[in-house]
């Protein structure tokens, strides 16, 4: 069975650095994505409100927040896109703490195609199901609030 198309394809980048994003462009320009750049915490924020797919941030953001900062912010929304994060320090700890915080994954600069590719897919692919799930479990909340309690027609006449 062939997998469903993703919907949305819109990925919010997190790199202030010229060579980043020029290294990005070049990852996605044959592709169907669309990526929108930002530097600061606070252009990521506005950037959240068009609900992209996924994010992708480097450590260190432009106005001195950070990636946890940004982690933060994303998890205050009711369904935040997941957060990969990615840096030329590819220890270890560095992507223990970003999947132990909840970030989706991390990612070694430079950046390899193949790989970005396929982690941004399956972080979209996730955020998809996080939504739909959601959707199907207020639709469902919805209903029950609206269903009319069938009422036993002796009882209510006092049979």
């Amino acid at each position: 069975m062939a997998e469903k198309p993703i919907a949305n394809r819109t990925i919010v980048a997190v790199f202030p650095a010229r060579e980043d994003r020029t290294s990005l462009i070049n990852i996605f320009s044959r592709s169907t994505w669309k990526l929108q750049f930002t530097g600061t915490l606070r252009e990521t924020q506005t950037a959240l409100g068009l609900f992209p797919g996924a994010v992708i941030s480097g450590v260190r953001l432009s106005d001195g927040h950070s990636w946890t900062d940004l982690l933060r912010e994303m998890q205050k929304m009711e369904c935040p896109p997941p957060l990969i994060v990615g840096d030329r320090l590819a220890d270890e700890r560095l992507w223990a703490e970003v999947l132990n915080l909840g970030g989706y994954d991390f990612l070694a600069k430079p950046f390899n195609a193949k790989e970005v590719l396929h982690v941004v897919s399956t972080a979209c692919r996730r955020t998809e199901h996080v939504r739909e799930m959601a959707r199907l479990r207020n639709q469902a909340m919805s209903a029950e609030l609206h269903a009319v309690p069938a009422i036993n027609t002796r009882t209510a006449a006092g049979e």
